[in-house]
């Protein structure tokens, strides 16, 4: 997921109004930066099922963000404009690819131990589109509107830019318009905004503390040395993970060139990469800690955590009430 502030000038993109994750500055929760190659695409396993328990499922996702919606497009009724509801595609393939993303969010994404897939894959970072493309944005037709309409229909959307906001230690500033009908929306469904954005915001970014300790711990660090010249045996002298992924990255940086599977390149480091990570040990370590200081942060925002849990489920009951009741 991107980082990017949470709702922008001129037309309000809809993927802003439908995920606090997606549009806060808090960033992703662990795993966001590149597809895992140890993990089954959309299923999150071992210690990264933790977090997901406490985050919530995929199917729940999309009624509160349908329920979301809805609200929005009522409430831009009532004021005399249209909103139109978006979704990311339909069928059984667009529900899929979501899903998928959902899970990704959630994978350990700091090491690499598959051999097999790495043989078969790479990193996973090509992957050749199958007919999907990003759906367009239903309410992009607000651009084109008169300046003076353009502007009444984002102040009926975000009101007068009042913003319902928090900082969480480790956690940069998130926040959530707390009027117009995104304000009105978010309060009906969560109830107190400025609660509701305290511990949203902490699940969003739990990631960010966990990383920054898992990379700062001695066992991790002094993991990476063995794996560092068992790389530079193959001829592949990265100083860490990080550098291997991104050299496979630079590998489609030309865009004209066609590509029907991963790149040899992609699949020789990546390969490698796996091999001296499971020789070394490398990520035996990097696992066993990671599931350390993820419990160790579930710990220390326990409280925050189980009053967001009672906030999603309240929001739930409600958002499938208003489901019934719009069909």
């Amino acid at each position: 997921m991107k980082r990017f502030s949470m709702f922008a000038s001129g037309a309000v993109g809809t993927a802003c109004v439908l995920l606090l994750a997606a549009c806060s500055q808090a960033g992703a929760p662990p795993g966001a930066a590149h597809p895992s190659p140890s993990a089954p695409a959309g299923q999150a396993t071992g210690p990264e099922a933790t977090f997901m328990a406490a985050y919530g499922s995929y199917d729940q996702q999309k009624i509160l963000d349908k329920a979301l919606q809805v609200k929005i497009a009522r409430c831009m009724a009532m004021n005399g404009f249209t909103y139109h509801l978006s979704g990311a595609g339909t069928g059984a393939s667009s529900s899929e690819m979501g899903r998928k993303q959902w899970g990704g969010q959630f994978r350990m994404d700091l090491t690499n131990d598959d051999v097999t897939k790495s043989r078969q894959e790479g990193y996973g970072i090509y992957r050749e589109p199958v007919g999907q493309t990003a759906p367009e944005d239903p309410n992009s037709y607000v651009n084109s509107l008169p300046p003076d309409r353009r502007q009444a229909w984002n102040q009926a959307m975000q009101g007068g830019g009042r913003r319902a906001e928090a900082t969480l230690p480790g956690i940069p500033k998130v926040g959530i318009p707390s009027e117009g009908c995104i304000g009105e929306a978010y309060n009906e469904l969560y109830g107190d905004l400025q609660t509701y954005i305290r511990v949203s915001g902490l699940m969003n970014g739990l990631g960010i503390p966990l990383k920054d300790r898992w990379g700062r711990d001695p066992q991790v660090v002094a993991a990476v040395e063995p794996w560092r010249r068992c790389m530079k045996s193959q001829g592949l002298p990265f100083e860490g993970w990080k550098d291997a992924v991104e050299a496979a990255v630079k590998l489609y940086e030309d865009k004209n060139v066609p590509r029907q599977k991963a790149h040899p390149e992609e699949i020789r480091i990546a390969t490698a990469d796996a091999e001296c990570s499971v020789q070394t040990g490398k990520s035996r370590v990097e696992r066993a800690r990671f599931v350390y200081y993820q419990q160790r942060l579930l710990e220390e925002w326990e409280p925050q955590i189980g009053q967001y849990k009672q906030i999603r489920e309240a929001a739930l009951t409600r958002a499938r009430m208003e489901l019934g009741s719009a069909r």
